[in-house]
């Protein structure tokens, strides 16, 4: 096998999928049919076959302190999707940031920021209301992307109980490295829920157990502004002993078509 022309295909898959986000971005690609996050979890809905789906997310950290996290998703029907994520974009505009750090936070390995991932994702329709899925994401610092490193990851299997739409609860187990998750365990459990208030409003909530970089809780809103796009605002709480920061976080969900009913993807 040729590695170095394979590595070549690779690299022009990836280039294409972040030119594919950016265009996402200003709305000029096709966006898709459901929220693939609840805030920080996957929400375990299926990109249905041949759309995209496109979220933005924000952390406000502080007024001067910002995160942003891109997704791209696209259909490959048969309970499959694919995807790219740009995650742990940081603008933290305060002086002396790392010295300010406390010395047990500094001296911990952190994240890579920013952070590129493939992504890829299975679902299995067990009944009309119990779905899993098992998916991973991919990824390595942009810096690292030619020089050959060893590849970060993100991997879990999500169980969905969803009797109505816009009803569900989700649970289930991850498994990570230092790349992408930094100080802290490298496993835990992803647990979520969204539930309606009114027709226009749901509730939307998700927990990274543990006390790594990504061990946070966030409660917050989803407004269906249309029936294509989702604005949601929720509160960023830290976990015990993850010495995470609380903040903010927005997101923006671009949908393919109306959203009024789930998607099975088939």
């Amino acid at each position: 096998m040729n590695f170095t022309k394979t590595g070549r295909r690779v690299r022009r898959q990836l280039l294409r999928l972040v030119v594919l986000i950016a265009l996402g971005w200003l709305g000029v690609s096709r966006p898709a049919q459901a929220q693939q996050n609840l805030f920080n979890i996957p929400s375990a809905d299926l990109t249905p076959q041949n759309k995209y789906f496109f979220q933005q997310q924000v952390n406000i950290l502080a007024y001067n302190n910002f995160e942003s996290k891109s997704h791209l998703v696209y259909g490959l029907g048969k309970g499959w999707e694919v995807g790219l994520n740009v995650v742990n974009v940081k603008a933290d505009f305060r002086r002396l940031a790392a010295s300010a750090a406390p010395p047990e936070v500094a001296n911990r390995p952190v994240a890579y920021s920013p952070l590129i991932q493939a992504t890829g994702q299975k679902f299995f329709f067990l009944t009309e209301h119990l779905t899993t899925s098992i998916g991973t994401q991919i990824g390595v610092h942009p810096t690292k992307l030619w020089t050959g490193s060893r590849l970060t990851h993100f991997t879990y299997n999500l169980w969905t109980y969803q009797p109505r739409h816009h009803l569900k609860f989700v649970a289930g187990p991850y498994l990570s490295d230092r790349g992408t998750v930094g100080f802290g365990n490298q496993a835990g459990l992803l647990l979520g829920f969204e539930a309606p208030l009114a027709r226009k409003w749901v509730l939307m909530g998700d927990i990274v157990t543990g006390n790594n970089a990504s061990a946070v809780s966030v409660l917050g809103f989803n407004y269906l502004a249309t029936k294509r796009i989702q604005l949601c605002l929720g509160a960023m709480l830290p976990n015990p002993r993850s010495q995470n920061p609380a903040g903010v976080v927005f997101e923006l969900n671009l949908l393919g078509f109306d959203d009024d009913a789930p998607s099975t993807g088939h």
